[in-house]
């Protein structure tokens, strides 16, 4: 038989001692209205938490002087957490694979937003790269995986290799060494090939002298 109640003005429940509780038990508890929970810790134990708000705010206390750092935590082990938070003194986000229950222990990476510039892809063929410490990305260099091939409308430059690579198997390597008889420092290795390319100027020589 349900129970209705009616008061007109506040309702209060108020515990004598320091350890004492209030507790329901029940199957589910509805609150039609506001929720204002006060204290030093909040403990939700729950297999699900669903909230409907689009945004968590974090710091809504703060109204003046903002911590260094703030925002989310979860547990990896009994001790090590990983964590995203807020830097207010770099303004960016950071994320950490090992930190402490406070957030502010191990290692925090940039992960390029605030003040720093980061662009996202801009087609599904562009390749993302690092670019000073944040993702970037330009339509100049694209990866077409549809035919396996990639485009660069730009330069390419081989680093001088002081050892030479191995033999790739079904493939032809591209690398750089020291200058020689070809006149390019630019060398091929395959299975059947390991020579350098010869440039314009040395193919003239050699045809005229041979």
């Amino acid at each position: 038989m349900a129970t209705y109640k009616r008061i007109d003005g506040d309702w209060n429940i108020t515990t004598i001692n320091s350890v004492d509780n209030v507790n329901i038990t029940t199957n589910t508890v509805n609150v039609r209205g506001n929720l204002d929970v006060e204290g030093n810790l909040t403990y939700i134990n729950v297999t699900e938490l669903n909230v409907k708000d689009p945004f968590i705010v974090l710091n809504s206390s703060n109204t003046g002087i903002y911590p260094s750092n703030s925002g989310i935590l979860t547990h990896k082990s009994v001790s090590d957490f990983a964590g995203l938070r807020w830097n207010n003194t770099s303004a960016q986000w950071e994320v950490s694979n090992s930190t402490s229950t406070t957030g502010e222990t191990g290692t925090w990476v940039n992960i390029a937003t605030g003040s720093f510039v980061s662009n996202a892809a801009g087609s599904n063929t562009e390749v993302q790269f690092n670019s000073g410490g944040n993702f970037d990305a330009v339509p100049e260099f694209t990866f077409d995986q549809a035919v396996n091939r990639l485009e660069l409308q730009g330069h390419l430059a081989l680093g001088n290799l002081a050892v030479a690579p191995a033999v790739a198997a079904n493939a032809v390597i591209l690398f750089n060494q020291t200058v020689g008889g070809g006149d390019s420092g630019v060398y091929a290795k395959s299975a059947v090939v390991d020579d350098e390319l010869v440039s314009r100027r040395r193919a003239i020589a050699f045809s005229i002298i041979f």
